[in-house]
């Protein structure tokens, strides 16, 4: 009886030693404090906003810019000159670049303006993208998918875009393929796009 005893008091000596031990409750604290630890998030980047306004006969024209290079929306406002209350809108979501300019022309002479918004992107290459809209009889996206497709060998981006008489016309430096330079400071690629009715919609092409 008194060997069961003593082995009994000895086992919960044992027991009682490891729960009491200075180790593993260091070990446990240390295990608690890091899963009750704040978890580090990803630092988000900064919201920058960029704002173009523009006068066209009886509009005008407001162009907004919300985000950062992760996510940008942009948003069109066309309203009268006389009525500054009262606006149309339209928002595109997701839009690739920073607003760098805005364009109005009537390139298909229906006798509305359409609005060109050039984007450029951030980075070494600066390549320029075209968002396009007619205004009447409401606010609708024009289809600019050559020029988002547009492959020439000699093109790097840094672009540049203005619209000389009834079209867009697009500039970039030239680069021959392999080389790490403009060809000369005066060499540039050209293209000239037309806007042509397509069905229902209006799109941009170069021109042949």
């Amino acid at each position: 009886m008194d060997r069961i005893f003593f082995s009994a008091v000895l086992i919960a000596t044992v027991i009682f030693s490891a729960c009491n031990s200075p180790m593993q409750n260091k070990e446990e604290r240390a295990a608690k404090d890091s899963a009750n630890a704040p978890v580090q998030g990803v630092p988000e980047e900064n919201t920058e906003s960029a704002k173009l306004d523009t006068t066209y006969g009886d509009y005008h024209i407001s162009a907004i810019t919300n985000g950062n290079s992760s996510m940008r929306d942009l948003i069109l406002a066309i309203g009268s000159k006389k009525d500054s209350t009262r606006a149309d809108s339209t928002i595109e979501k997701d839009v690739k670049g920073r607003l760098k300019n805005m364009m109005v022309a009537d390139l298909d002479g229906n006798g509305q303006p359409e609005i060109y918004l050039q984007m450029l992107s951030e980075g070494t290459g600066r390549f320029g993208k075209i968002y396009a809209f007619e205004i009447a009889p409401r606010i609708t996206r024009i289809n600019t998918f050559s020029l988002d497709t547009m492959q020439q060998a000699a093109y790097r981006g840094q672009d540049t875009f203005f619209i000389k008489g009834k079209t867009l016309v697009r500039t970039f430096p030239a680069y021959r393929e392999g080389q790490p330079d403009a060809l000369t400071a005066n060499t540039k690629g050209i293209i000239i796009y037309h806007l042509q009715k397509a069905g229902d919609t209006l799109k941009l092409m170069p021109a042949k």
